[in-house]
């Protein structure tokens, strides 16, 4: 009798030890994604055990979906029992979408009873209709193998990249669409098409089925590998590094060059870009020391600018610019979500009141914003010619918000986008030319950058800013005080100044540039070595 008393208690004992577990129910079990204005949705991750449940990691297809969950939970995390947490699920790569995923499932690891568990995914729509991009990169000698060729569906979304062989050829097959192009190799400046260093500008090019569309490129090499700046492109909330999209580097206000009127390839080097590596890092190389805003963007994110508080800027007046005049290190961006879910688009133009000059349209970001709970939902890019589209809007009321650098906000009608009217044109949307802001944070000493490259043989760049017109003289001498060259003896205007300094008849050394403005003299040691 005792024995049974033993037993029975020990059966009570392991009884309770295995009901007490964590038990993970996925409620509802099953989502259904019908178009393009349906690609949201959520489920609840609910522990129906008497343990604590542990969500491990999450199997899924990154391409096609963004998983958050509330409280900007990351993984791992726990869920005590009878509680539970909301996932929320966005189909964000539909254009990846083959016959093939319209039926998939996340798979959540877990400590519970049953893992991995599953979350089935349906969806209505797919691409069938395929075309193809081919070309080849050169410089202006040679063919360029291991380029990286990057492919932006609607311009802002990187679908996919392509290397270049060999013989600087490369070939890839991509969904149907319109794409901005671009290029890369270490070495040389990144490039988009038609021959703009500018993303904004890139010429658009569709892609139909079953076409075959050739793209080359010409790329330039760098001529400074000492001007550069570099950092990391960051999810505000989150905390993680980003892993794609594009960083530009625009010359900012703070030392306004004047650009000859009509010379498209001047002002486009005022602008240079670079790719975000997939560790989240990027590097861009410039051609002269100045000032400069740094913008980024990349899938489901909106656009954002660096600013020196650490803070998510979506817009150019909480954006700081920087001096860009030697290897300029840890300049990192902030970037908030993209609310973008819809399938709906609103196009139309970019007007001025009173000057229309191609260089004008430069770096405009227009914002669709709902004016009933204000939030940002989608963007894109002022092009050269003064034309814009934003798509993927859902349902809802905007304004689209534009804006440019030195200007205030401009702000267009009011726009619905609904079951019936969700392809919206002819919007235009007028900046105030009254609005520009000559003067924003203009330097008021002088700057006497240091020259580039050095060492050098036998050429250097000597660069100075004035903030006003002034009497100059910039003399090079040797080490014993003999004054070797007089580069500069008269009036300049303000702004940002570059001369180049021949050495070639001089012996290697060190030597002293001593620039003289008005009576104030500074000085810089350069190094000339053969």
């Amino acid at each position: 009798m005792r024995f049974l008393k033993i037993f029975s208690v020990f059966l009570i004992i392991f009884s309770s030890l295995i009901s007490a577990q964590p038990e993970l129910d996925i409620k509802p079990n099953r989502i259904e994604f019908e178009d393009l204005f349906n690609r949201y949705d959520y489920a609840f991750l609910i522990n129906k055990g008497d343990e604590i449940l542990t969500i491990d990691s999450i199997k899924y297809n990154d391409s096609l979906y963004i998983l958050e969950f509330e409280n900007n939970l990351q993984l791992p995390f726990s869920i005590v029992p009878d509680d539970s947490i909301r996932m929320n699920v966005t189909l964000s790569g539909f254009y990846y979408v083959t016959l093939t995923d319209t039926s998939d499932s996340i798979m959540v690891f877990n400590n519970g009873i049953s893992s991995p568990e599953p979350l089935e995914i349906r969806i209505r729509f797919f691409e069938d209709e395929y075309g193809e991009f081919n070309g080849t990169i050169r410089d202006s000698i040679t063919l360029v193998d291991s380029a990286t060729v990057y492919f932006f569906y609607n311009g802002i979304y990187l679908l996919d990249t392509a290397k270049t062989d060999a013989s600087g050829f490369y070939r890839i097959t991509l969904p149907e669409g319109e794409y901005t192009i671009g290029a890369e190799k270490e070495g040389y400046y990144s490039v988009f098409h038609d021959s703009t260093y500018d993303p904004f500008f890139a010429k658009l090019v569709e892609l139909d089925s079953g076409v075959v569309r050739t793209i080359d490129f010409n790329l330039k090499r760098i001529d400074n590998p000492n001007l550069s700046v570099s950092g990391q492109i960051i999810d505000s909330v989150s905390g993680v590094n980003v892993n794609k999209g594009i960083i530009i580097v625009r010359n900012g206000t703070h030392v306004p060059i004047g650009l000859e009127k009509g010379n498209e390839m001047l002002a486009d080097m005022n602008v240079y870009a670079g790719f975000i590596k997939p560790d989240g890092t990027y590097s861009v190389n410039i051609q002269a020391p100045a000032y400069h805003y740094l913008q980024a963007y990349t899938n489901y994110f909106l656009p954002g600018y660096y600013n020196d508080e650490g803070m998510a800027s979506i817009f150019w007046q909480n954006a700081d610019s920087i001096l860009i005049n030697g290897n300029i290190l840890n300049k990192n961006i902030l970037l908030m979500r993209d609310s973008s879910y819809g399938g709906g688009s609103i196009a139309g133009s970019i007007n001025f009141t009173s000057f229309s000059d191609q260089t004008d349209y430069e770096g405009i970001t227009i914002l669709a914003k709902n004016i009933n709970n204000g939030a940002l939902y989608s963007y894109n890019f002022g092009k050269d010619i003064g034309d814009y589209k934003v798509s993927n809007i859902p349902y809802g009321t905007y304004e689209l918000v534009a804006q440019k650098i030195g200007l205030d906000n401009a702000v267009s009608q009011t726009v619905i986008i609904d079951p019936v009217n969700n392809q919206i044109s002819g919007i235009n949307i007028n900046f105030n030319i009254s609005d520009v802001e000559n003067d924003i944070n203009l330097p008021s000493d002088i700057i006497f950058y240091q020259n580039y490259p050095n060492p050098f043989n036998p050429a250097t760049n000597i660069d100075f800013y004035l903030p006003q017109t002034s009497l100059v003289k910039l003399h090079v001498f040797n080490v014993l005080g003999e004054l070797v060259e007089t580069i500069v003896n008269g009036e300049l205007s303000s702004g940002l100044h570059s001369v180049k300094f021949n050495g070639s008849a001089l012996a290697s050394g060190v030597y002293l540039v001593t620039l003289e403005v008005n009576g104030l003299g500074l000085s810089k040691k350069i190094l000339l070595l053969k």
